[in-house]
C-alpha cells in the first residue's frame, strides 16, 4: 500500500495570537518532581515547601568580643560609680556561658585582674547577645512552594541541615525526522543533511534545566513515525519533532500526529516558521517543528517557550531595546513577520540593521536582536524607531 502525505499546509493559517490560545487552553501542567541533592539545585524550581531541621542560632550567643555579665550585678554602675564584677572573656559568635545573660564589649570595660573588670554602666538581660533561634527556628519556613533557588539559598539549606530537596521537572522529547537527516558525528554528503536543530533545541531547554530526551532521527515512514510518537509521549511531558510538516513529497509527520492523537492545528502565519504545528497525544503537546534553524527557534520562542512558562519553567521575560531601522522590513500580508537583525551603537544612537535571509545558521549567529512586526501593522520603513528582542550581548559600539 502507498501512503501519500498530504502535500499542502492548511490554507488557512491560523493566527499567531490564536495559536498561542490554543496552545495555553489545551493542556495541563504537568506536575513532575525529582529530589536531588542541595549542592546541585541552583536555578531549580521548589516543588515543596522547605523547612528547616535546625535551630540558628541554637544557644544565646556573644555580640561584640568583651565580657559576659550577670545584668543584675550591673545595675548600679554608672561613670562616677563604677561596679568592679568577676567575669569570663567571651568573643563574638561565642555560646554565652551558663548563669550569665548579657555582654559588655571590651571597650566600655577596664581590666583589674584577668578575671575582674570595672564596668560604667547597666546593662539590661539579653544585651549585646544574640539571641538562640533569632535567625530561625527547627520547623519555620525557609522556602515556599515554587521558588527558584539562588546561591544563597543552597548556603541556607545546607546551614539548616537540608541535604537534599524536591523541585520540578520537565522532560521534552526530540526527534528529527528526514531520510536525509544524519548524525553531526557523521560527514553529510550532497543531499543529506546535519542533525543540528535537535541539539541547538537541547541546549536551549538545558539552560532551563529541563531534561530533553533525544531520539534517534526517523525516516520517512508513516508507520515508524507513529510508533515512536507513541514511545515519546509515554516518557515526556512535551515533544518536538523536527521536519516532515511542510509540504514535501514525504512529508508525513502531519499525518502521523493527527492518526495517533487529536491535531489542534497544522500552519501559523508566521514568517518564518509557517509549518509549525501542534497536537495532542495522551493529553500532551506534541509539536510538528519545521526543519530550518532561524525557523525552529522562531516556532519554539513564539509557541513553546509560552507554555513552558505557564507551566513554571524560569525561562526569563524578554529584554527589549529601542532603535533606528536602518532598512525597510517588507512582510507578507496577513503574516507576523520575525527578521533578524544587528544592533549596533553609532554617535550615541541605536541602529536597527535588518539581516538578510538567507540559508543556513550563520544569519542566527550575526543576530543580535530579533524584530517582530506584527500582522496589520504598516511597512516597516527605514528610519523607523521599533523595539526588538535582544538575542545576543554582543552589540557592537563605534
Amino acid at each position: 500500500m502507498i501512503i501519500i502525505p498530504r502535500i499542502c499546509i492548511n490554507s488557512e493559517l491560523i493566527s499567531l495570537e490564536r495559536a498561542r490560545e490554543i496552545v495555553l487552553s489545551s493542556f495541563k501542567t504537568p506536575d513532575n518532581k525529582a529530589c536531588i541533592p542541595v549542592s546541585d539545585s541552583c536555578g531549580r524550581v521548589i516543588a515543596h515547601p522547605v523547612y528547616s531541621l535546625r535551630t540558628n542560632p541554637p544557644c544565646t550567643l556573644a555580640g561584640p568580643d568583651g565580657i559576659a555579665v550577670r545584668s543584675e550585678e550591673t545595675a548600679m554602675a554608672s561613670t562616677d560609680s563604677p561596679v568592679e564584677v568577676e567575669a569570663p572573656r567571651v568573643n563574638t559568635g561565642m555560646p554565652l556561658p551558663g548563669g550569665y545573660d548579657a555582654v559588655i564589649a571590651v571597650e566600655e570595660i577596664t581590666q583589674v585582674t584577668d578575671t575582674r573588670f570595672q564596668i560604667y554602666r547597666p546593662v539590661s538581660p539579653f544585651q549585646n547577645t544574640i539571641s538562640e533561634g533569632i535567625d530561625i527556628k527547627i520547623g519555620d519556613l525557609l522556602l515556599d512552594k515554587g521558588h527558584i533557588i539562588s546561591p544563597f539559598d543552597i548556603g541556607a539549606m545546607l546551614s539548616y541541615g537540608i541535604l537534599d530537596v524536591s523541585v520540578r521537572s520537565w522532560k521534552v522529547g526530540i526527534v528529527a525526522t528526514g531520510d536525509e537527516i544524519i548524525s553531526p558525528y557523521s560527514v553529510p554528503q550532497p543531499g543529506q543533511i546535519v542533525d543540528s536543530n535537535s541539539y541547538m533545541i537541547s541546549a536551549f531547554l538545558k539552560q532551563y534545566h529541563i531534561t530533553p530526551v533525544m531520539f534517534p532521527a526517523l525516516y520517512e515512514d508513516p508507520a515508524g513515525i507513529s510508533q515512536m510518537i507513541d514511545t515519546i509521549m509515554q516518557e515526556c511531558d512535551m515533544a518536538l519533532i523536527f521536519g516532515g510538516s511542510s509540504a514535501g513529497s514525504k512529508d508525513y509527520t502531519v499525518d502521523a500526529m493527527e492518526q495517533i492523537g487529536t491535531l489542534l492545528f497544522h500552519g501559523v502565519a508566521i514568517g518564518p516558521g509557517k509549518p509549525v504545528t501542534l497536537a495532542r497525544v495522551h493529553e500532551k503537546p506534541l509539536f510538528g517543528m519545521p526543519g530550518p534553524s532561524v525557523s525552529a527557534m522562531v516556532a519554539l520562542h513564539e509557541l513553546v517557550v509560552p507554555l513552558l512558562v505557564q507551566w513554571g519553567v524560569p525561562i526569563p521575560s524578554a529584554l527589549y531595546i529601542r532603535g533606528v531601522l536602518t532598512s525597510p522590513v517588507t512582510s507578507v500580508e496577513g503574516f507576523d513577520t520575525f527578521r533578524a537583525v544587528k544592533i549596533r551603537k553609532k554617535n550615541g544612537k541605536t541602529q536597527i540593521t535588518p539581516l538578510p535571509q538567507v540559508f543556513g545558521h550563520m544569519v542566527g549567529i550575526r543576530a543580535d536582536g530579533i524584530f517582530h512586526k506584527k500582522a496589520g501593522e504598516d511597512t516597516s520603513v527605514k528610519g523607523q524607531e521599533v523595539y526588538v528582542k535582544v538575542v545576543s550581548t554582543n552589540t557592537a559600539t563605534d
